[in-house]
């Protein structure tokens, strides 16, 4: 059960949690959630000593690197409440949503939303749940609306994604080919066809300062992605959509198919 709000600040040690999901939005809207939050615990006697924020993170999942230092910190007993600006911030996903209130309750740990004031009585119980199921349904939703228009541009062999090394996205949506890496995944597919180790195709790759599509340095294991992805031969793949010819040709078809066969045969090290 929640904390009885008091009558007169006692200077609790609160901590702050704001969270974003889209790509769309930017830094300003974890500051106005943080500013929003500080409002809140003034007039509520809690003293703000820790901001936890995830950025461009989805709250369907409770895997994001500031939240779980948020509960990290919890367990230590750092802080008596946690503010967030709304129940959507810490998660929208209800089981997640409630088995944290859960265990903030186990912990004697008040959990506040600036934006949506719930009592401690049965009624105020039901409204949070639905509020918190209300969030999953958005979610839910949003995710089939996304999933939705993924297939369609999958359909249109249109970029759904990062490209991979070699290709970069064009002006129409669809990908097109990266003029600065392709050459370097031709010239891999071709040392390897040629028996070439990979330590050292990636000791050279380094000792020219050719970055992989990370911007790290190439290893023993940079090449297995590169060497088994159908996309260099021409065929665009997302989830289970394949057609082929819908991808600019990198590597030609039997260069690909003899580096399979160089691979299958161990013949590489």
């Amino acid at each position: 059960m929640r904390r009885t709000v008091p009558a007169q600040p006692i200077n609790l040690p609160a901590a702050i949690y704001a969270r974003f999901s889209s790509h769309k939005q930017d830094e300003e809207s974890i500051e106005q959630q943080v500013a929003e939050c500080k409002r809140f615990a003034a007039t509520r006697g809690l003293n703000v000593i820790e901001v936890y924020a995830d950025a461009a993170i989805s709250g369907r999942s409770d895997r994001r690197p500031q939240f779980q230092r948020l509960k990290r910190d919890a367990d230590k007993g750092k802080f008596a409440a946690i503010i967030a600006y709304k129940s959507s911030r810490i998660a929208r996903n209800l089981m997640n949503a409630l088995n944290f209130e859960y265990e903030m309750q186990q912990r004697n740990i008040s959990v506040y939303y600036a934006k949506e004031e719930y009592g401690d009585d049965a009624t105020g119980k039901f409204m949070r749940n639905i509020m918190m199921a209300t969030n999953q349904f958005h979610s839910d939703n949003m995710g089939e609306d996304i999933r939705r228009a993924q297939n369609y541009n999958a359909l249109q062999c249109r970029a759904n994604g990062p490209a991979s090394y070699g290709y970069k996205t064009g002006e129409d949506g669809r990908f097109a080919v990266d003029e600065t890496t392709a050459p370097i995944v031709r010239e891999i597919f071709q040392r390897v066809a040629d028996g070439e180790a990979y330590v050292e195709i990636a000791e050279d790759l380094n000792r020219r300062c050719i970055p992989t599509r990370s911007g790290g340095k190439w290893n023993k294991s940079s090449f297995q992605t590169i060497l088994n992805n159908e996309r260099y031969r021409g065929t665009y793949i997302f989830g289970d959509v394949r057609i082929d010819g819908g991808m600019p040709v990198i590597v030609p078809d039997h260069l690909y198919t003899e580096v399979q066969n160089v691979m299958n045969s161990n013949r590489i090290r």
